[in-house]
């Protein structure tokens, strides 16, 4: 299913974890790791440098220039170098590269040679966002066509999987693919249904899926939970200390890409365990 990770790194310590999580997953699935470092060119463009140029005169700028350029192209060496020595001290095949460009574009274009993609769920600064998931983040896997692994900001391996469930035709793929997942891995999993009440058939949509993953071989429990979506899966992925969510992605139409609030935004804001968001 997973021959080729793409990891997401900017150097920062949910990077640092993304990439723990990336190396673990690697081992088990026995698939290449590739590293990406994005330089963001809109930090060596107008208007983020216009006030230095200003204050400085063009001439001086024009000279700061190619040390900033310089700056960046060390930092990215140090941030893949540190992932390559992590990644051979695992036995984990590594690769890595520095593109330049617009970030949400440059990991999307690069995410075409992977089946998974892995991102911390915060960047470098996160220490100024609060619970926010960072900006960067959620554009990238708003956008990503290819199932994406959003990091929290410490690892833990990954013992049991939670599959959130409610018989829509994102989460019956989602499920199906989380079963395969799931198998490979050689781990039990246990799949959710919320409602506010169970008119809507829960129980029945449960058993269609444990049914499923019986088929796949895998070792599965069900639980129907009542209440919000996104408060009981986060409650119970936390009681039961679940090391990693699997829900189905965000849709691709212009409207849906622009509804912050859903259960999947709020799930991958909040969790304290990895979610994987399957497409």
């Amino acid at each position: 299913m997973v021959q080729n990770i793409l990891l997401c790194t900017d150097g920062s310590v949910y990077a640092i974890v993304a990439t723990e999580y990336a190396l673990w997953l690697a081992r088990r699935l026995n698939s290449p790791v590739r590293a990406a470092h994005i330089t963001d060119i809109r930090q060596l463009e107008w208007p983020l440098l216009a006030d230095l140029s200003g204050a400085v005169g063009a001439q001086p700028y024009q000279a700061m220039l190619p040390h900033v350029q310089q700056y960046h192209q060390d930092k990215a060496r140090v941030i893949l170098d540190t992932v390559e020595q992590m990644a051979h001290k695992r036995g984990v095949k590594c690769s890595t590269v520095h593109k330049k460009g617009r970030l949400v574009e440059a990991i999307l274009e690069e995410e075409q040679r992977a089946d998974l993609l892995v991102i911390g769920q915060r960047g470098e600064h996160a220490e100024h966002s609060a619970e926010m998931m960072g900006s960067s983040v959620e554009r990238i896997v708003r956008r990503s066509i290819k199932p994406c692994l959003v990091t929290p900001g410490k690892f833990h391996e990954i013992a049991r999987i939670l599959i959130a469930y409610d018989a829509s035709e994102p989460a019956t793929r989602a499920l199906k693919q989380g079963l395969d997942f799931a198998a490979a891995l050689k781990l039990p999993v246990i799949i959710v249904t919320v409602t506010v009440d169970d008119t809507l058939g829960g129980d029945a949509k449960l058993a269609d899926a444990v049914a499923m993953a019986k088929a796949k071989r895998v070792n599965a429990d069900a639980h129907l939970l009542k209440g919000h979506a996104e408060t009981e899966i986060l409650r119970f992925a936390e009681e039961q200390k679940m090391g990693l969510i699997v829900m189905g992605a965000y849709g691709h139409s212009r409207i849906r890409e622009f509804i912050l609030g859903s259960t999947t935004t709020h799930v991958i804001r909040k969790a304290h365990a990895p979610v994987l968001l399957m497409r």
